[in-house]
């Protein structure tokens, strides 16, 4: 199973807030005068619907609708035995077997009269979607993602900072004993404690000081031994990098110095950046650090604002 249990904690992501969430979209529906807006989601790109409606997919593509005046509805391929399981993990009350999402919506959109739909970045879907939506009597508006979700609020960056620090709770816990093991071993041991501690997802590169992280291969584990740890708690991303030798660095770094940025709250669980991001993001930062002939790797999980970068 790819993610592990997904559950809803509502004293940390309480409905007040999902609600206050959907309100702010429907506000920006009715300034678009759309009827409803459609939201994409799937394995790896379920940031946004997450966000409206706490809905991650083990597998399967998905749209939540969000109608102007009520709860998002969604249309899915799951089988209906796992509804109970989403109504009970989402505000989702109304789901509908969809085995073409573009079907099932002009089929909605006809039933409740709907002829102008918004779609969240439009440009984002996969290609077959953003085709078949397109070709339908129901005319599509593109809504920037920037105007459903302008920056991580409050909750948002209180998980993520949840996420860094079980990150950094078993990489420093594990690195301390990890030398003169093999790296198969250092990655088993991460991913059990950290699903063990609630982690849905997690994703370990290593690095032996010769090149990029890349997945263990059975390599010893040694003083240049570099490891990279992407883990999701309740559908937010955090990613830490550690190396035994214990080099570290400030965040931002000193010039010079090889930077991998990439951002946590966008539509993706991680995705580089080019420096056009948005003024308010959570980001990983990722630095390599030279040390005689070997390459060492350290980062963290960061809050990107007006008064600079902050670790959460």
């Amino acid at each position: 199973m790819k993610r592990g249990l997904i559950s809803w904690d509502a004293e940390e992501l309480p409905p007040a807030e999902l609600a206050t969430r959907l309100a702010n979209v429907q506000a920006v529906m009715r300034t678009k005068a759309v009827d409803a807006l459609v939201v994409y989601s799937d394995v790896w790109r379920s940031n946004d619907v997450r966000f409206l409606s706490n809905y991650m997919p083990y597998w399967n593509r998905a749209f939540a609708v969000v109608p102007r005046d009520e709860k998002p509805i969604l249309l899915c391929s799951l089988s209906p035995r796992v509804y109970p399981w989403i109504k009970s993990v989402t505000v989702h009350e109304t789901i509908v077997a969809s085995p073409s999402l573009p079907v099932a919506l002009f089929k909605l959109c006809t039933e409740r009269g709907w002829t102008q739909v918004g779609v969240c970045d439009l440009d984002g879907l996969p290609a077959d979607l953003h085709a078949q939506m397109l070709a339908g009597k129901v005319r599509i508006v593109d809504i920037p993602r920037s105007e459903i979700r302008p920056g991580p609020t409050e909750a948002e960056v209180r998980m993520h900072a949840r996420a860094a620090r079980l990150a950094r709770e078993v990489l420093d816990a594990e690195l301390a004993s990890a030398d003169g093991h093999t790296d198969h071993e250092l990655t088993g041991n991460l991913e059990r404690l950290l699903r063990r501690a609630g982690a849905e997802d997690a994703v370990i590169l290593v690095c032996d000081g010769k090149g990029p992280p890349v997945p263990a291969a059975g390599a010893t584990v040694g003083k240049h031994t570099s490891v990279v740890v992407a883990v999701e708690y309740n559908g937010h991303w955090a990613k830490v990098t550690r190396n035994l030798a214990g080099v570290t660095s400030r965040l931002p770094p000193e010039s010079g110095v090889t930077t991998l940025r990439e951002t946590l709250s966008g539509p993706y669980s991680w995705q580089s950046l080019d420096g056009t991001e948005t003024p308010s993001a959570v980001v990983s930062l990722q630095l390599e650090l030279r040390q005689n002939d070997y390459r060492l790797y350290y980062g963290d999980t960061c809050l990107q604002g007006e008064e600079g970068l902050r670790i959460l």
